[in-house]
């Protein structure tokens, strides 16, 4: 696969911030085990830009929060072993994500245990996260169509062939 093919992720801000407290609350006194979730993090990055749907047991469709749903985009989540972590339910790690089908890009927007959540966060909080994606993505794109345009039309307008005035006659 070559890179054109691969799907581009992309870590929202409370990814980042919700992976900086797993990694505090679950792994501050256990640096091998923080090494290891780092390295599981890496590769389902790589793993989700080549295939961003893995089957069962390891990813599945998730049901869109009351009236987010968008054609063209799929909600996914992750289901995985905490790396280090034997016992409850802190050792079952999750990640939710969204895909944009059209554009081949993947927000990740979440990650937790089922200690913090039995199901998934709040559908309000979750709802908001999405839409928040969705919008910088429709934005971006109408951006960078609107920047394809201009080139289009400035590279029209260097292939038409200059129109020549006729010199005016003196009678």
């Amino acid at each position: 696969m070559n890179e054109l093919d691969k799907f581009q992720i992309e870590l929202l801000t409370n990814f980042e911030r919700t992976l900086q407290k797993l990694i505090r609350d679950r792994y501050r006194k256990n640096s091998a085990g923080q090494a290891e979730f780092v390295a599981l993090i890496e590769k389902f990055i790589k793993i989700l830009s080549v295939d961003p749907r893995p089957r069962p047991p390891l990813g599945h469709l998730e049901p869109w929060p009351k009236g987010t749903s968008r054609d063209g985009w799929e909600l996914w989540k992750l289901k995985f072993p905490m790396p280090k972590i034997s016992s409850g339910a802190a050792r079952k790690g999750r990640l939710i994500y969204l895909i944009n089908c059209v554009e081949k890009n993947i927000g990740f927007i979440w990650i937790y245990t089922h200690a913090e959540f039995e199901k998934r966060p709040p559908d309000k909080k979750l709802k908001d996260l999405l839409e928040e994606f969705i919008k910088s993505s429709e934005d971006l794109d109408k951006n960078h169509q609107l920047s394809e345009d201009i080139v289009s039309e400035t590279q029209e307008e260097e292939l038409e062939e200059p129109k020549e005035k006729k010199p005016v006659s003196e009678s």
